[in-house]
């Protein structure tokens, strides 16, 4: 809309304006003038349409790419009898550098993890595929064999073996990229309760007993993958008694911020624990807790969070 008028008071220019011209024109006025006026709206206009174009092309792909990502979770979590599993995933953007994994090996054996790739968007989102498929790969190296090996690993050699390869992959062939991923990996025994574990530069995983109160943290036995060349990785070992939840998580529920620029902390998810020590409840719990301090702030971080319990 180009406005034309004999009224040069500035005021109703403005309005003209406001009201959505895109241009105006004292009377008596210049045809060649006028024509430049239109091209130039012209070209403005195409450029705007070539920018929505692109933008509606990029949501598209990022949509392509957010449903790509959600391959590489678990469609669902593993039943095990006599135990509870839960978790709670949430993506800060379209596509994600947390990922969590748990499936069970041929010997029973859960294999479970939370993890957080560095960085966000979709750098982070293409090495999340790259650590996952690794890892999953390395622990089930044995189950794609034609030799029956399942029952020469231990659970130690098992995250030793998937924890080596991956990090020494990364380091080796993607240096340049100076990508890594901080890890809390387990294998739990469903009949004994042990649980053994690596933590490569995560939260400690938190046991937390029967009065809903942490008794027992799982510190880093080691560094993030993906940084150091032949990393040396220790292996604890842990035994869960029967009233024990175990929580694994990644930052990005600390560190969660809202409209104030507040932290949500750890000292939030402790008290949630003291009376929700089922996993679903707890995992439906601390959901519905973050979004309230979330509020009206854009997500920060991805969240990650895994509850494991025996069931009584």
């Amino acid at each position: 809309i180009i406005v034309i008028s004999a009224n040069n008071d500035l005021q109703n220019v403005v309005k003209g304006i406001e009201l959505g011209a895109e241009d105006y024109l004292p009377k008596p006025f210049e045809p060649t003038l006028l024509k430049a006026r239109i091209q130039s709206c012209l070209e403005k206009k195409h450029l705007r349409d070539l920018q929505d174009l692109y933008l509606k092309s990029l949501e598209n792909e990022l949509n392509i790419a957010h449903n790509i990502q959600k391959e590489f979770l678990p469609a669902k979590l593993p039943k095990i009898e006599g135990w509870e599993i839960a978790s709670y995933f949430k993506a800060a953007k379209e596509v994600a550098g947390d990922f969590y994994d748990a499936f069970l090996l041929p010997d029973g054996n859960l294999t479970f993890l939370v993890a957080d790739v560095c960085g966000k968007g979709i750098g982070a989102a293409l090495y999340m595929t790259l650590f996952r498929s690794l890892l999953r790969a390395a622990c089930t190296t044995d189950q794609f064999s034609n030799e029956n090996t399942s029952n020469l690993l231990t659970p130690a050699q098992r995250l030793l073996h998937a924890m080596l390869l991956t990090n020494n992959y990364v380091t080796t062939t993607h240096a340049e990229a100076y990508m890594f991923s901080t890890i809390f990996i387990g294998i739990l025994d469903p009949k004994s309760g042990k649980l053994t574990y690596i933590n490569g530069g995560n939260e400690p995983a938190l046991i937390v007993g029967k009065n809903g109160k942490v008794h027992t943290e799982l510190p880093r036995t080691g560094p993030a993958i993906g940084v150091i060349p032949n990393t040396v990785f220790e292996v604890k070992e842990f035994m869960l008694a029967n009233d024990d939840l175990l929580i694994a998580f990644t930052d990005g529920i600390p560190d969660t911020l809202n409209s104030n620029r507040e932290f949500f902390g750890k000292e939030k998810m402790l008290e949630i624990l003291k009376s929700n020590q089922v996993p679903t409840s707890f995992v439906n719990k601390m959901e519905s807790t973050l979004q309230a301090f979330i509020g009206s702030a854009d997500q920060f971080d991805d969240i990650t969070l895994l509850a494991i319990k025996k069931a009584i």
